[in-house]
């Protein structure tokens, strides 16, 4: 069975906007924003506060990289990637305040997100939890390739098919920075600061 009605994509824009909460990192997913209740689970890789970097990778430190969002069932999580995702959230943002008509389909209150309804909007509130993340995985000050980013953390091995992230107990590590990664931050930060300045 399926429907037939003239708004039937209306919710469509939101399903879709819902697949960023559903792979956040380090948070429960919970109900009411889940959807449903066999959607939700508990906080995945909250050991993502102190990764090491990956042997031979030239580093010796650890970084808190909590947040962000996964890549996929790899329970990765790749600068690079997210930073496209994140761009294309901005832009859409910007352009529905500037160019459109739509912003307020993005306003707060509109995502089923913990966020909504602080004064931001939801689009924002979403993008904000992958540029935290993206933020922190920068080189520190003191380091060879200070201020380089990391390309990703990963599991040491790749992860089981169909795993949910707090079922994953594989030592994670930091990947060697890439100019790959330090371009998309240097990227999003800069849109990001445009438009919460």
């Amino acid at each position: 069975p399926f429907d037939i009605k003239k708004d039937l994509y209306a919710r469509l824009k939101y399903d879709a906007l819902a697949y960023f909460y559903h792979n956040r990192s380090g948070v429960a997913i919970t109900m009411p924003y889940a959807g449903r209740d066999d959607l939700a689970r508990p906080a995945g890789h909250l050991s993502d506060k102190s990764v090491p970097c990956q042997p031979g990778s030239g580093c010796s430190y650890s970084l808190d990289v909590s947040g962000g969002w996964y890549d996929a069932g790899d329970h990765g999580k790749y600068v690079v990637n997210g930073g496209i995702s994140l761009w294309t959230m901005l832009s859409q943002y910007e352009r529905a305040k500037y160019l459109g008509t739509s912003s307020a389909d993005f306003g707060d209150g509109k995502l089923a997100i913990p966020e909504n309804k602080n004064g931001v909007a939801d689009l924002l509130d979403e993008a904000r939890f992958q540029m935290e993340f993206m933020l922190r995985m920068q080189v520190p000050a003191g380091n060879p390739k200070a201020g380089m980013v990391h390309h990703k953390v990963h599991d040491e091995k790749w992860t089981a098919l169909g795993m949910a992230p707090h079922e994953d107990k594989m030592k994670r590590y930091l990947h060697a920075p890439s100019t790959a990664a330090t371009l998309n931050l240097a990227a999003t930060a800069a849109q990001a600061a445009r438009i919460w300045k």
